[in-house]
């Protein structure tokens, strides 16, 4: 786990720079207007590809993992083919959507529209395969295939910025099927050992397609609705507004790296601890990842939302600032969703009826979000929006930690209490600061005192978690 986190980390990392590069670069270049149209075509080839391909990449990485743990070959060759074609599949016809949307709602020309299509079925294609590389535990290749594609996307985006050209999603694509061809052409070895040829057996079958379901409609709730949110917020606000959210959302975008690597190096480890029966490792590691996350990344969030816009300022220009109380909005967010990522996984590698739980908290977590965006967003503007999805981000959240609490008998709820303090504490002096206009050096100053208020907060949690670190056998895996 520890090694899967590690390169999961600097993969993602790399992916994370290159889109802050690209978004920051096209942002420096066209108006706030023009780049928020960028932002929101990008947000559409997301939203659109990232329901049915992430149930197709939860499924990758399951399924191919469990049968690999028990020693069958076979049929992970046979699931990973199975996948892969429905994932062809579904790459083309996703890409044909987003082009007729992308088409319908911003009045585009064929080439651009083409060109959002491109982008949204090689996003597509990536998240499967990709998955398919950790499923065969190929770690080390997908994290070469992620820095050349990313390398390769920052200077596409140069020569597109350079040569003053208007195809700003290009850069994107090139990167993206770095690791769609690199992953296919490294795994064909592993597959003909393996016997790809032959059927996956009925039941099994159903049990994936089940799964893919549950998985598409959870990620899609969750994941889709921060890539909406540009969409949604040019309905309810200003360009301007929709500008600061999109700069916003591709500054936290990155932070959400945390709960993919975690679930990167968690999800195959629960399942196949599953499959050997050992539910109480399971249990172990859901509340050690949860009280690990909120205890390190509290100071972390803290600090960052009084530099919310030094942030802006420095990532789109000195007139981003004022983007500064959407981007705290969603940084809160994150610290929620980041921290529910330990009992998630645990429930999505056990039994249908388990898995089932934050599937329903993500759909009822998203409609809560949507019923919000509209009073919000004509109150309040681009912050309005931003706030609808820190209320569905909670109700995603809170979902699954507390199915896992009783599922296991943990007790979190002091642990939540003091995280809502710690990130409440720090939004509200961050708020007091800005009305002082006291620039970055008083930004600074407020960042500190809000990681020391975090970190108080959470001491007693802290040393809490060192015992346990010192007490623990050298070969106990948990």
């Amino acid at each position: 786990m520890l090694r899967a986190g590690a390169l999961s980390m600097g993969a993602l990392v790399v992916l994370g720079v290159s889109r802050l590069v690209h978004g920051s670069l096209i942002s420096h270049s066209v108006s706030a207007a023009t780049y928020g149209l960028v932002g929101s075509l990008i947000g559409i080839t997301y939203v659109v590809a990232l329901f049915v391909p992430a149930g197709l990449a939860s499924a990758m990485t399951k399924y191919v993992a469990q049968s690999r743990g028990r020693g069958d070959g076979a049929e992970a060759s046979a699931v990973y083919t199975s996948i892969r074609r429905l994932s062809d599949v579904a790459a083309i016809v996703l890409g044909a959507i987003a082009a007729v949307v992308a088409w319908w709602m911003f009045a585009l020309t064929v080439v651009g529209s083409v060109h959002v299509g491109l982008l949204a079925a090689m996003f597509s294609a990536y998240s499967v395969d990709k998955a398919a590389l950790y499923g065969f535990d190929r770690l080390a290749r997908y994290g070469w295939l992620e820095l050349a594609g990313s390398g390769l996307a920052i200077v596409a985006t140069v020569v597109v910025v350079l040569s003053g050209s208007t195809q700003y999603l290009a850069p994107l694509t090139v990167g993206y099927a770095v690791v769609v061809v690199g992953s296919r052409f490294g795994l064909r070895s592993a597959v003909l050992r393996g016997g790809g040829a032959r059927p996956v057996a009925p039941d099994r079958r159903r049990e994936i397609l089940v799964f893919i379901g549950l998985a598409a409609l959870g990620a899609g709730s969750a994941a889709g609705l921060l890539q909406g949110v540009p969409l949604l917020a040019a309905t309810f606000a200003d360009a301007r507004s929709v500008g600061f959210l999109v700069a916003a959302v591709t500054l936290v975008s990155p932070l959400y790296l945390l709960p993919r690597v975690l679930g990167m190096a968690l999800f195959p480890a629960m399942s196949h601890a599953r499959g050997g029966g050992a539910e109480d490792a399971v249990g172990r590691s859901a509340d050690v990842s949860m009280r690990a996350t909120m205890v390190l990344l509290a100071p972390v969030f803290a600090a960052a939302l009084p530099l919310a816009g030094p942030i802006l300022a420095a990532y789109g220009g000195r007139g981003y600032e004022a983007g500064a109380p959407e981007l705290r909005l969603l940084l809160v967010a994150t610290y929620a969703a980041v921290a529910a990522i330990g009992p998630i996984n645990a429930l999505a590698s056990g039994t249908m009826r388990e898995a089932r739980i934050p599937v329903i908290a993500s759909v009822v977590g998203c409609a809560v979000g949507l019923s919000l965006v509209a009073p919000l967003g004509w109150w309040f503007g681009g912050a309005g929006v931003a706030g609808a999805y820190l209320v569905a981000t909670i109700v995603t959240s809170a979902g699954p930690m507390v199915a896992a609490a009783r599922r296991w008998t943990l007790q979190w709820h002091g642990m939540v209490v003091r995280g809502v303090l710690a990130l409440g504490g720090a939004f509200a002096l961050a708020t007091v600061f800005d009305r002082f206009d006291a620039g970055p050096l008083g930004a600074a100053v407020a960042a500190l005192l809000c990681c020391l208020l975090a970190t108080a907060v959470f001491a007693k949690d802290g040393k809490a978690l060192l015992t346990a670190a010192r007490r623990t056998p050298g070969g106990d895996p948990g």
